[in-house]
This record gives structure tokens, C-alpha cells and sequence, in this order.
């Protein structure tokens, strides 16, 4: 299923042929096959036992980890052991003339277990022998968190990635925006079972963290079929091509068979809203003697939560007087009139499956896929009656609370064929798409007046790849070193991007000399549906593009556990041209305890189609966007340059200390330089003498955006891990901790000559130029919207059954800061917090337990802010521009989970 090469030897020796002792003097005997494997080794086990209880019937496992028996028709239990491995027994029923094939998983039995990855090595290693940093999030650790989509589960895991929901932010409040090492989303890369995973449809375009970027959403990915998440902590274009600056997340979904688990999680948040109730259900199978298909299948349903203040400003009037004499005229108080401000509601249904099916002894076809469909709901800015020139007073007397109803389609699915053999040879086939549907409901186009409607089709986002991929592996034999691999690949890929428009309705503009609405000044109305403007038939687009890469390298084990790795690729991009990056990575053993490791890497991220085509005007109250495209004759009118790659380079060095089986501990150091970072740019006003007469062809429009090569950037820090457990009281007690600490600085704002001496041609002051370009807030998102510093300690304990964790989160402090407004800075700083989970493990019976649990326990809140302009006339209480974990407080839960024989 998986880019692996065959597996390493049989972690025994002791090869012997199958033995069975007992005594075949009847005929109808069922014969019983099968094979012993190590699943973190994932290697075959050589000399295991495998015996037939209450009965003198055994087998020894051969060189392969194959037995054979021969057992009575009937129900028979069968037991397996081997020394370093958990015991294992199942019961089967055994029918005459029908032979059974039966595969033994037996489990290392020891406390801190090693997993082969699939990320960041074409040969299996474990993640302790690779030479950069691995970490390994298992089905287990999962389990024990409260969270119930995917990326926020890898958020409370794993604190060098971070995602974050938004509010009031268009349709980045129904996508997570993520980051690994405090770089932008769409500079890691995803892979699920080792494929490459196609990015959103949807781009951040709004004020908050990962503004112009597209993430990959892993929310889209049901949680219940996840086996296991690896997480590469270190550049690796050079092995898996663009967007792998910050590194690789691949998620390995659940191939396991003769299972079928079902689980229940609901609860709701300390303010007693955000209400979720959540069902996944899984089932594996065998087909034939040896293939497996998994089926995953999860429904989850989350009612939006509100934390937003009271309102004090203006409702009716903008003269106080007046406007309290309608307020009490029309019974209403402010607080009437509340937004919501809080994390949007949704109802998803996800469905996965894995496959994998022996062709022949040496080759196997493969396949996996996932298919998800979510609705959201989310509000914007309360539209009041005062402010006429966005409302219909006719439908809406009192205002009105405009909401955006998304609709999100993802589908991804691989295809393969796995050979071993002299050449180990995987060729597959993956095919990705996204859609985002904007709907609008509860709003107006103002400028259309009572012929407008109060439901709009706003428009599509649409966007796929398709990925072939062809990998090769061979051993090359010499004494020279330990063990050699020479590894030789290439990839195709095919994207496409689409906007489609929405309802005429929602984008139109009705000029009051064509019967269109006006305000009691006789100025025309606000064109497009209030909250999100529709795609116009301008921003339509339909854009593909296609590049090929090679890579080649070696990996090498020189001596035992002192490895060596160097790898190239090669890209070549239909549109923008080539690339070529290079890697180099090392492991040294010092003694059986320590080990340093070390890599240096190039690395490149290709702008995304995204960020080459999309243009629309959005509403960010009082002002309406336009955000143009590369292309545009808007852009080039401002002499924006045509978007070029990312380039990075990317140093890591640390330390791999395990002194004891029971503990490790894990220190690496990183720097990654990116230049010609990809940004959007601040606001350019159409009030600016040089702005206005561009942007005077769209009604409306008072500023405007573009893409640009921007800026450069410097990121360093340090990730540490340690985890250590212990039997203790009949029971095993784990203890994990983990730390990252990052900065990002930009080092360099690199304005366009090109925008300079237009602007300059146009009047323009140089002096504000920088702000408009790239100003204070859009530097603060790059530098302080996320914390530092962020930990994450645990512990837990398990008993015959029962379980109970206590885990800490901890979040640096952040800053917000804006741009000048009146010549003022309404900055604020946000103090650091620690969050605290616990749960509790009840065994109901051998196939049932009950989960009781609270995700940040103690109900702890971001600090408020303080600064008037921030709060917004009372309503925004918390950040919405910036945030640590969130707004929502504390979430308590109860889980049950049922497995099935």
C-alpha cells in the first residue's frame, strides 16, 4: 500500500521449517496456515510458537514467519508467543475440507516501541534510525483526546504544528489554516500513505494567520481511519518536490483486518454551546487468503459556539439621541443586536477505505481513498439600519446578521502496484479535488433594493490534481558498508484551478439611473450580496498546469547505526520554469545510547494556482476588496512582476539519547531561510491619489490586493522530546513532554522596481508605499500571530482495562499589531496560557469502554483585549485577527467504544 522496499530480515535467526507435533490419524483435519509479523517492525518473526490451546498441537515459524497446522473441525483458540513480544490468542471455528489462512500481529512487548516510517526514507527505518527527526502520533494517542476532527487532534499532539479555527473571515472559517515551525500553510507538505494530498480549493485571503495562502485540509480526512501520523521535522523537497520546506506530514490510514470498532463521542463547551456529537465506524476484512480491505465511515455534527460582546455603537442613527428614541420606539435594546462571533457550526460526513490485494508472491495492487462532504455556517458583521447604503430597509427594519452557508466536497484516491524483487518497483496513480460552494443567506444586494433577493449562489472554488508517481529501490551488495540503497524516481503532475460565478444577483451592480437603489443623500447603493460578494463572470477561470520531476539518491547504513543519506530532484514547470533542489543527511552513533544527526537541504515551493488566478472583491466592513490576479491588467497597471518559486535552504542538527529501553530524548535545532516568500500584499487605498484612478472601472472598490514575491524571511528554533514509561503497581504508567520554540523574522521587504517607479509615475508617496505593500500587520502575522513557545506534557496510566491521562498545553504569548489608523497603533500583547485535559478510561465489559473526559478543564479563555478600536463597540472580546488555541473555552465529553469479534 505504502513506498516501502521488502522488509528487513526476520527479526530472528532461528529460522527452522514449519513443525507441527501433532499426530495426523484423521482425515478430516483442517489444515491451518499462516503468518507471525511484528507491526512496528513490520517484519516477519522467525521461531515464534504458535499452539492450539488444549490440545498438544504446535508449530514453529520458518525463516518467512510461516506455520502450519493441522487442527480438529470445531472451535479452536490459538495462542502465539515469541521472547520480546506480547502473547497473542484468537479463536476461530476450523470446518472440515475447508482450509484457513489466519495472520498473527504480535506486538513488541516493551514500553517505548519503535515504528517503521514511511516519510523521509524510500528504505524502512524505524523512527529512531532515521538521521533527521520523525515523530510518530499512533491511533492510540488519538484515542485519548477529546477533539474531533483531524487537524485539531495533531494540534494538542504535536506542538510544532499549530491550527487554529477563525471567525468573521469568509471562508476561512470553515477551512483551518495550519503551520508547522511557524512557517505558512502551504509550506509543508501532506501525504496520506505516502501521496501526495491536494491542497484546498479555498485561498486565505482575509486578516489572519496563513493571509494568502492555501492550506491542505486535513479536516477533510476522518480521524477514525488514521493508523498513524508521521511527522517529518525537516526540508525534504529534494525527496518529495514542492511545498516541503518546513516538512512532511503523512498520514497512514488502517489496513487491519477481521476488526470492526464502533465509537460515540458527544459533548459540548463550558459556555454550553458548541454542542458536537460524533460517530465513526470502522471495518476490516480479509479478501481471499491475503488481501484486506479496511472501510472507515464517520458523521459528525457541531453546533457554532458565540463568544461576542454586547453592542454599543450606533443601530438607527448615528446621533445618540435619536438613535435611542427608535431604540425605545421599537421596544429594542443594543444588545438586540448581537453578532456571532465564535467557531462556525458544521455537519460532515466522511467516509475512507484502504486496500490491498497479492497479485503474486512478490507483488501486491493497492488502493486507498477518502470522500467527504461538510456543510458550514457562519455569520459576518451585523448589517445595521443607520448605515443605508448596505441594506434594504423594506426587508430588513431592524438590520440584518448576513451568513455564509458553505458546501466542501474533497475526494482523494490512489491506486498502485507494490513489486519486491532485485528492483524493489511501486507505480501509482492519485487523483485529489476540492470544491468550495459559497452561499449567502440572510442578506441583500443593496444596490438592487427590494428586487433583490435574501438567498445568493455567491459562486464555486474548484480545484484537483493528479499525481503519477514511479519508484524504484535497489540493494546494491558490497562489503564496503553495511547496506546500500540506491533510490530513482519520477513524478507527473496535473492541477487544475476553476472559479465559477455566482447569481447574477449576487454580484450585480444596479445604477440608480438603470432603477437601482440610492440612499436618502442620493448616493448609490452597495453593489453584491452584503458578506460575500459574488464571483463575477470576470473572475472566472480555468487554469491547469502540469510539471515533471526526477530524483535519485542513495541511503546507506555504513556501519551499524551509522547512516548516511544524499538525494537531487529535478522539476520542470510548465509555467514558471525549472527547479532543482538537493539533500544531505547523516547519523552517528556514539556508544548504544547516543546519537547525533544532522542535515542541509534546498528546497523551492512553486506558486499555486491559487495564488496565480483568483481575483474577486470581498467585503471587509467599511471597505469593499479587490483582490486581483497575476494576470490582471489591474496588476500589471500597478507594476506587480510576474510571481516566481520560493526558494529555501534549510540546516538541522541534533541529539537521539536513550540511555535505558524506557526512555528517550530527542533535541534538534533548525534554521530555514525562504526567499522570495510569497505574499499578499497590505491594502492599496483607492483614496491614495495614485490608487484611484486604477480602481475607478469597480464600483465600490475602496482598496485593492495583489500577490508578490514580497518578502524574505529566517526561521530558527529547537524541538525537544522525551517520553518515558515504567511498570508500576500491576499497571503502565507513560510520560511524555515536548517542546518547540521558533521565531520567524522577516529579514527583507523587496518591493518591485516595476511598483515603485509606477507609483512614483503616478504621484504617488514613496513614503507610503512600504505600508501599502507590506505593511506593520502583515509583518506581525509572519512574526508574532503564533506563540513562540509551545509544550505539551503528559501522563497516563493504565490498569486491567482502565485508563486516565492528564496532559498540559502550554502557549507562548503573542502579539497583535496593526497597521497606523489616525496615526495611532492599537497593539496588544496576549500573555501566555497552559490548558489542561484530563479523561478517564472505563472498561464496560472485554469489548466496551467509556471515555469521561474535558479538553482544557479549567475553562481557560485567551486574555481579552483592552484596546477600544480592537473591541469594535463591544463586540469582539477576543482576538479575531490573531489567537493561540482559540476562543472557545473548555470542552467536556463522554466517549463510548464497541468492538466487534
Amino acid at each position: 500500500m505504502t513506498d516501502e522496499a521488502p522488509p528487513p530480515p526476520p527479526v530472528s535467526t532461528d529460522a527452522a521449517p514449519p513443525i507441527a507435533t501433532d499426530r495426523p490419524d484423521r482425515l478430516d483435519r483442517v489444515t491451518i496456515t499462516g503468518t507471525t509479523r511484528s507491526p512496528e517492525l513490520d517484519a516477519p518473526l522467525s521461531g515464534a510458537i504458535v499452539t492450539v490451546e488444549g490440545t498438544g498441537i504446535m508449530a514453529k515459524t520458518d525463516a518467512s514467519g510461516h506455520f502450519q497446522l493441522a487442527v480438529p473441525p470445531g472451535r479452536v483458540t490459538l495462542h502465539a508467543t515469541f521472547d520480546g513480544f506480547r502473547s497473542f490468542s484468537r479463536e476461530i471455528r476450523a470446518e472440515s475440507g475447508k482450509p484457513l489462512d489466519v495472520d498473527i500481529p504480535l506486538g513488541l512487548d516493551q514500553l517505548l516501541t519503535e515504528v517503521v516510517v514511511v516519510v523521509g526514507s524510500r528504505t524502512p527505518r524505524t523512527n529512531v534510525e532515521t538521521p533527521v527527526p520523525v515523530d510518530v502520533v499512533t491511533a492510540e494517542d488519538l484515542a485519548q483526546v477529546g477533539r474531533t476532527q483531524t487537524a485539531r487532534l495533531l494540534t494538542t499532539l504535536a506542538p510544532s504544528y499549530v491550527s487554529n479555527s477563525t471567525t468573521v473571515n469568509d471562508g476561512t472559517d470553515h477551512v483551518d489554516a495550519a503551520s508547522l515551525r511557524g512557517l505558512g500553510p502551504d509550506q509543508v507538505l501532506v501525504l496520506v500513505n505516502g501521496k501526495r494530498r491536494h491542497k484546498s480549493a479555498l485561498l486565505n485571503v482575509n486578516q489572519t494567520f496563513g493571509r494568502g495562502n492555501v492550506a491542505t485540509d486535513l479536516n477533510a480526512i476522518p480521524a477514525g481511519s488514521i493508523k498513524r501520523i508521521e511527522i517529518l521535522r525537516d526540508g525534504a523537497s529534494a525527496q518529495y518536490g514542492s511545498d516541503a520546506i518546513a516538512g512532511v506530514i503523512n498520514i497512514v490510514t488502517r489496513d487491519d483486518a477481521d476488526t470492526f470498532d464502533l465509537t460515540t463521542l458527544t459533548g459540548l463547551t463550558g459556555s454550553r454551546d458548541g454542542a458536537q456529537v460524533k460517530t465513526s465506524a470502522g471495518y476490516g476484512f480479509r479478501i481471499g487468503k491475503k488481501g484486506v480491505l479496511h472501510l472507515t465511515g464517520e458523521f459528525l455534527q457541531k453546533a457554532r459556539t458565540d463568544r461576542a460582546g454586547d453592542y454599543t455603537g450606533p443601530v438607527y442613527s448615528s446621533d445618540p439621541a435619536t438613535d435611542q428614541m427608535i431604540l425605545d420606539a421599537r421596544n429594542k435594546r443594543k444588545s438586540d443586536f448581537k453578532m456571532r462571533i465564535g467557531e462556525a457550526a458544521t455537519t460532515d460526513a466522511l467516509a475512507a477505505y484502504t486496500l490491498e490485494i497479492p497479485i503474486n508472491a512478490n507483488a501486491s495492487f493497492y488502493s486507498s481513498g477518502d470522500l467527504s462532504r461538510r456543510n458550514g455556517s457562519s455569520a459576518g458583521f451585523y448589517r445595521f439600519p443607520a448605515a443605508e447604503n448596505q441594506s434594504v430597509p423594506e426587508f430588513f427594519p431592524d438590520g440584518f446578521l448576513p451568513e455564509i452557508h458553505s458546501n466542501l466536497m474533497d475526494l482523494g484516491v490512489t491506486i498502485g502496484v507494490h513489486h519486491k524483487g532485485d528492483w524493489v518497483v511501486d507505480a501509482s496513480l492519485t487523483h485529489g479535488q476540492s470544491a468550495f460552494r459559497f452561499n449567502v443567506e440572510n442578506s441583500v444586494n443593496a444596490s438592487w433594493g427590494t428586487a433583490s433577493p435574501t438567498s445568493f449562489d455567491a459562486g464555486t472554488l474548484s480545484a484537483s490534481e493528479t499525481v503519477g508517481d514511479l519508484d524504484l529501490i535497489r540493494k546494491i551488495d558490497t562489503d564496503l558498508v553495511k547496506s546500500l540503497a540506491f533510490v530513482v524516481g519520477t513524478e507527473v503532475r496535473l492541477e487544475n484551478y476553476q472559479i465559477t460565478a455566482g447569481d447574477v444577483a449576487s454580484y450585480d451592480f444596479r445604477d440608480p439611473a438603470h432603477g437601482g437603489a440610492m440612499t436618502s443623500t442620493g448616493a448609490p447603493k452597495i453593489p453584491g450580496a452584503q458578506v460575500f460578494p459574488g464571483f463575477q463572470p470576470a473572475n472566472e477561470v480555468d487554469r491547469g498546469r502540469n510539471n515533471v520531476g526526477v530524483y535519485a539518491g542513495i541511503e546507506s547504513e555504513i556501519v551499524k547505526g551509522l547512516n548516511f543519506d544524499l538525494s537531487g530532484r529535478y522539476e520542470n514547470y510548465s509555467d514558471f520554469g525549472q527547479s532543482i533542489t538537493g539533500k544531505g543527511a547523516v547519523r552517528i552513533p556514539l556508544g548504544k545510547m547516543l546519537a547525533l544527526r544532522a542535515a542541509v537541504s534546498t528546497g523551492f515551493r512553486a506558486p499555486s494556482l491559487q495564488q496565480l488566478w483568483f481575483s474577486n472583491i470581498a467585503t471587509l466592513l467599511p471597505n469593499q476588496v479587490l483582490t486581483s490576479n497575476n494576470e490582471s491588467p489591474v496588476t500589471k497597471a500597478f507594476g506587480i512582476p510576474k510571481l516566481t518559486e520560493e526558494r529555501s535552504l534549510n540546516a538541522s542538527g541534533g541529539l537521539a539519547l536513550r540511555p535505558v529501553d524506557n526512555l528517550s530524548l530527542t533535541v534538534d535545532g533548525y534554521f530555514i531561510r525562504i526567499k522570495n516568500r510569497i505574499v499578499l500584499t497590505s491594502f492599496f487605498p483607492a483614496m491614495d491619489p495614485a490608487v484611484g484612478p486604477i480602481l475607478a472601472p469597480f464600483p465600490g472598490v475602496t482598496r485593492a490586493q495583489f500577490f508578490s514575491n514580497a518578502i524574505d524571511s529566517d526561521t530558527q528554533g529547537l524541538d525537544a522530546v522525551a517520553d518515558y514509561a515504567v511498570r508500576t503497581g500491576g499497571g503502565t504508567l507513560v510520560v511524555s513532554a515536548a517542546a518547540n520554540f521558533t521565531r520567524t523574522q522577516v529579514t527583507d521587504v523587496r518591493i518591485p522596481p516595476s511598483l515603485q517607479d509606477r507609483f512614483r509615475e503616478l504621484g504617488g508617496d514613496p513614503a507610503l508605499l512600504q505600508t501599502y505593500f507590506f505593511g506593520r500587520l502583515a509583518r506581525n502575522r509572519i512574526e508574532d500571530s503564533l506563540p513562540h513557545q509551545r509544550g505539551t506534557a503528559s501522563v497516563r496510566y493504565t490498569f486491567r482495562g482502565w485508563s486516565a491521562l492528564v496532559r498540559g498545553n502550554y502557549y507562548g504569548r503573542i502579539r497583535y499589531k496593526s497597521d497606523p489608523a489616525g496615526g495611532a497603533y492599537n497593539d496588544e500583547l496576549f500573555r501566555a496560557k497552559t490548558l489542561f485535559d484530563v479523561s478517564l478510561g472505563i472498561p464496560l465489559a472485554r469489548r466496551a469502554q467509556l471515555t469521561l473526559g474535558a479538553d482544557n478543564v479549567f475553562n481557560t479563555f485567551p486574555d481579552k483585549q483592552k484596546d477600544p478600536a480592537n473591541i469594535n463597540l463591544g463586540r469582539f472580546i477576543y482576538s479575531r485577527f490573531v489567537t493561540q488555541f482559540g476562543m472557545n473555552g473548555g470542552f467536556y465529553f463522554g466517549k463510548l467504544e464497541l468492538l466487534f469479534d
